[in-house]
């Protein structure tokens, strides 16, 4: 059953033998794309690696035996189409010996087909369940990280409002200074100015008595 996924991929998408898987686009997917989105068509497409190809083919093999129903029916048919493939490369004689072989074990038409709806039903079940759990994880792993980024840009602004309005404060309190610098400056020059104009009033009052002692002194 090796490579089934690529085969039901190329139903839908053309691709070279070596070339990565193309995925198309669906409703199913729409929820998530659109929350999600690549940011060019060509990404949208984007390819499908050996690895994941070969873990979803597992997942959905698991899933097939995990809910095979009694008897033949659709899995089996589909199982024994995989196996003959490579002895019976005619998809339509294929399908005719399949189907002979497993009537026998009392699969009919509407079975077969009543079956793959089921098996269909089933894979969109799962489908929904890993859209709603892609969705669940979205909400815890980003929408909470974009809630904290929005938490950080308010903390920011809030805090760059913060800084201005400190920058503002410290440009009015330099300004402040300055002119308080000045009227110190202008202060200083004054009372130097005045105490040296006093010391040179006060010397010469001295001066004048000293020299009126000495004139009492020598004329009395």
């Amino acid at each position: 059953m090796s490579n089934f996924l690529k085969k039901a991929l190329g139903l839908f998408v053309e691709f070279e033998p070596n070339e990565p898987l193309q995925t198309g686009s669906s409703p199913a997917r729409d929820a998530l794309a659109q929350k999600f989105p690549l940011s060019s068509p060509k990404q949208a497409a984007a390819g499908i690696s050996d690895e994941e190809l070969d873990k979803f083919e597992k997942h959905f093999t698991s899933l097939f035996e995990s809910s095979n129903l009694p008897g033949p029916d659709y899995f089996e048919f589909w199982r024994m189409m995989e196996t003959l493939e490579a002895h019976v490369p005619d998809e339509k004689a294929r399908i005719a010996a399949v189907f002979a072989t497993l009537s026998i074990q009392g699969l009919s038409r509407e079975k077969l087909l009543e079956t793959a709806a089921l098996y269909q039903a089933m894979v969109e079940k799962d489908r929904n369940e890993f859209l709603k759990a892609a969705e669940d994880k979205a909400s815890r792993e980003v929408e909470g990280r974009k809630k904290e980024i929005t938490d950080m840009e308010k903390q920011i602004a809030d805090h760059s409002s913060e800084i201005q309005r400190l920058s503002a404060e410290i440009t009015k309190a330099q300004t402040g200074m300055k002119a308080l610098q000045a009227q110190v400056a202008e202060q200083e020059q004054k009372i130097a100015a005045s105490r040296q104009g006093y010391d040179i009033a006060c010397q010469a009052m001295i001066t004048k008595i000293q020299t009126d002692i000495q004139k009492i002194q020598t004329s009395l």
